[in-house]
């Protein structure tokens, strides 16, 4: 068999797991959402997504944040809630991703309104489509564009992984919240990443190197603790086991991370091949498993804070 060849390019996609900031725009954004929107339908991901959401319990007329919000679709969910009198706005830096966000919302909306065929049913449609005016802000989860106790619900999710001082990502999302503000966050613990079956050695270096080069691996165990520093009260805690499918052995994260290895030296390119041979050979007979668990902590701003 022909030996894995090492691109002479750097392997830098979303897929590769925990990445920095930085490398974001190095992605393009047709890329960037069918990651996002990849990862938003596996179940693990959206069994979070639905508890935080209990969690913040979102009512009409409050302001509500998502930090690091990507294509929006979470905000439509906020402003549905709210509704008109709401303000729901999504934080997200890359200005194609809003744009993307932007159009999708707009999209939800006339496909709301369309499905209006009798008067009750319009009713209802118009009532969501005034819920679901959406805001997309330029700005970064260390810095955000509002005022002190200005927000009544913020959530953020995988975001902390990717930002390497995650500590004063939290206070700054303390101090925009309301006394009685609720907050909810996200995100994966790469360290509990188990990879079957592979050599124990070469999958050690392999894992090893990508943890060093995130800017925040051990995100997911940090996020109680997190909320705990910034004052605020605890409200709730749970996690989330994503299993990957057998497909999983040969696209994304698992079929680039030997390439990637490989290129920056940690692994030889025979210990590449023989990595994903195992694990398409493993695929083949139903032997495959990959899993992440992911974590999501819920708090309250009490009055004193």
């Amino acid at each position: 068999m022909t030996e894995t060849q090492v691109p002479d390019e750097p392997v830098v996609d979303a897929t590769r797991g925990s990445f920095r900031l930085t490398h974001v725009a190095e992605q393009n954004i047709e890329r960037q959402a069918f990651i996002l929107d990849q990862m938003a339908s596996r179940p693990a991901v959206k069994a979070l997504k639905t508890w935080a959401l209990q969690q913040l319990a979102p009512a009409p007329g409050e302001t509500a944040v998502d930090v690091g919000s990507g294509t929006g679709e979470d905000v439509v969910t906020f402003a549905e809630l709210i509704g008109p009198d709401g303000h729901a706005i999504g934080v997200e830096p890359n200005p194609g991703l809003r744009a993307e966000a932007t159009r999708r919302a707009e999209s939800t909306r006339r496909a709301e309104a369309a499905r209006g065929s009798d008067a009750a049913r319009e009713a209802e449609a118009v009532r969501r489509s005034a819920g679901a005016q959406v805001e997309y802000v330029d700005g970064h989860a260390e810095a955000l564009p509002f005022a002190d106790e200005s927000v009544d619900v913020l959530r953020c999710e995988r975001v902390l992984q990717h930002v390497d001082n995650p500590t004063a990502v939290v206070q700054e999302m303390t101090r925009v919240l309301r006394p009685g503000g609720r907050i909810a966050l996200i995100d994966t613990d790469w360290a509990t990443a188990i990879i079957h079956p592979a050599d124990p050695d070469v999958l050690q270096r392999m894992v090893g190197y990508f943890l060093s080069e995130s800017a925040n691996p051990f995100s997911g165990r940090q996020l109680r603790g997190l909320l705990a520093q910034a004052g605020l009260e605890i409200t709730g805690e749970t996690a989330s086991t994503w299993i990957e499918a057998q497909d999983g052995a040969r696209q994304g994260f698992i079929a680039m991370m030997h390439l990637t290895a490989a290129q920056a030296g940690v692994i030889t390119p025979a210990e590449a091949d023989a990595f994903s041979r195992s694990l398409n050979e493993a695929a083949d007979r139903g032997a495959f498993h990959m899993s992440l668990t992911m974590y999501a902590v819920s708090a309250l701003k009490s009055r004193a804070v």
